[in-house]
């Protein structure tokens, strides 16, 4: 490992580890109350709650998710010109737009929601509200990136945690379904949104005017933002969605269940995007070079994640008997296909950020309607034929299949990295993982102590061998 690289992974850990222990918490949060509410809750309840997940999810998706991207996509150019003031006021208004827009979609779309997903109208304007607290959650969090205000960050979530819980048992003894979740979540996400508003001391002042060249600049960077994390976003709940249309609530908080119990360690996954993106758009706006940095963020991806996702895929069998009730049993036959689907999803943010480089969105949004066109037919097809593992199978394939092409696509000035590395430290890992599963695979003993054993065996050899593996 040349001195080059060793000082870009420093680079790339130092940035990892300030955000790790926030993610630390998001992954306790998902292990312990996911099991807890497949515990209180009845499934119809359980799988209410995912929908109504995946509908605020769908919801910011269309209207602030992009718009915070924006922010961080755009700080520094506009910092180093002095017209932040502009940009956050434009933002401003803009998300103003955005929200009045939610309130027309709510009206438009209701009757469909409620006659087709099971779900109340309190429920349904429960998940509206939370739109406005989420969003200004999302812009806030934008704003510690660039700050680096880890501690702050990590805090923030610690906070909501703790008051999240505290809430819903009580509301639950008051009302008993899915609706004591998203009141205990707005609660909870507004006292936090105030807590980080006074800590961060924010003096902007939001100007009565929206500046045209950059709303321009904003929206054609973002916009195409919208179809791309829709189209992302269908292809991760559409199976769901197809089963609580029909009825098949069980089968709705399976799929749910077993994707959030493997991608439990989703928030160590993003991560390394979360760290690595306003580093990453730092030095290309300042011109330097960085296809070798960018190709270590990908390695150092592999090298730490592929054994993590690995326990999920070998072992979801243990899990599934450990923590969940007798009724989720089927979520042991889906976890290892939601699990490297959740793996390859980020891989794949990584992958495309050089269309955000390069303001050229608009390629990812086409390959991503293509993908989500196709991913409609598989989940028609294997769903009818496996039930729930089929939809596992349709979601695998379709992540698999919209990673490679993005790969494959692009021209030499989108090419930030070296895909060879990339590969050689895939398979190495991979094969390294496999193999120690085959080791231990006729051990006679207790689940937890098998599934230790495995990553201590696991990490030690892959730290043994991390200078060749990453070289």
């Amino acid at each position: 490992m040349n001195e080059r690289t060793a000082k870009n992974y420093s680079l790339i850990l130092k940035n990892v580890f300030e955000y790790l222990p926030s993610r630390v918490l998001i992954i306790l949060n998902s292990i312990i109350i996911i099991p807890v509410f497949a515990h209180i809750l009845d499934t119809k309840q359980m799988s209410i709650f995912l929908i109504a997940v995946q509908i605020l999810n769908i919801m910011l998706t269309c209207t602030f998710d992009w718009i915070t991207k924006a922010v961080l996509r755009f700080h520094e150019k506009y910092r180093f010109k002095g017209r932040l003031d502009t940009l956050f006021s434009t933002v401003f208004w803009i998300s103003i737009i955005a929200y009045a827009l939610i309130f027309l979609a709510y009206f438009l779309f209701k009757d469909i929601v409620l006659n087709k997903f099971a779900i109340n109208n309190l429920t349904f304007l429960l998940t509206i509200f939370l739109v406005i607290p989420c969003s200004i959650r999302q812009f806030l969090y934008q704003i510690l990136r660039i700050r680096n205000q880890s501690k702050l960050y990590t805090f923030s979530i610690l906070f909501y945690q703790l008051g999240f819980i505290a809430l819903f048992l009580t509301i639950y003894q008051l009302l008993p379904n899915a609706g004591a979740i998203l009141i205990a979540m707005n609660i909870a996400i507004f006292a936090i949104d105030f807590y980080i508003l006074r800590s961060l001391k924010f003096d902007f002042k939001p100007r009565f005017s929206l500046n045209k060249s950059i709303a321009l600049e904003v929206l054609k960077y973002a916009l195409p933002l919208i179809f791309t994390n829709t189209c992302y976003w269908y292809v991760l709940n559409i199976a769901k969605f197809i089963f609580q249309n029909g009825q098949e609530y069980l089968n709705t908080a399976i799929v749910g269940t077993a994707w959030m119990l493997a991608n439990s360690i989703t928030p160590f996954l993003t991560v390394f995007l979360f760290a690595s993106f306003p580093v990453i758009v730092k030095q290309f706006e300042l011109k330097r070079q960085f296809k070798l940095y960018f190709t270590n963020i990908i390695q150092l991806y592999c090298f730490i994640f592929i054994p993590l996702v690995s326990i999920f895929c070998f072992y979801s069998k243990e899990i599934t008997e450990l923590i969940l009730p007798e009724k989720y049993a089927a979520v042991a036959y889906i976890m290892p296909f939601l699990a490297l689907s959740g793996f390859l999803h980020e891989l794949m943010k990584l992958i495309n950020i050089k269309y955000h480089l390069k303001i050229k969105t608009y390629i990812e949004m086409l390959i991503a309607g293509l993908l989500a066109v196709l991913s409609y037919f598989l989940n028609t097809a294997l769903i009818l034929k496996y039930a729930v593992v089929g939809a596992g199978i349709a979601q695998f394939i379709t992540e698999l299949l919209l990673v490679l092409v993005n790969i494959f696509t692009g021209a030499k000035n989108l090419d930030y990295i070296n895909y060879k590395s990339f590969a050689k430290t895939f398979i190495i890992v991979f094969l390294i993982g496999f193999g120690s599963f085959l080791a231990l695979n006729n051990i006679d003993c207790h689940s937890i102590i098998k599934i230790s054993i495995f990553i201590g065996i696991y990490t030690l050899i892959c730290f043994g061998f991390r200078k060749r593996i990453l070289s």
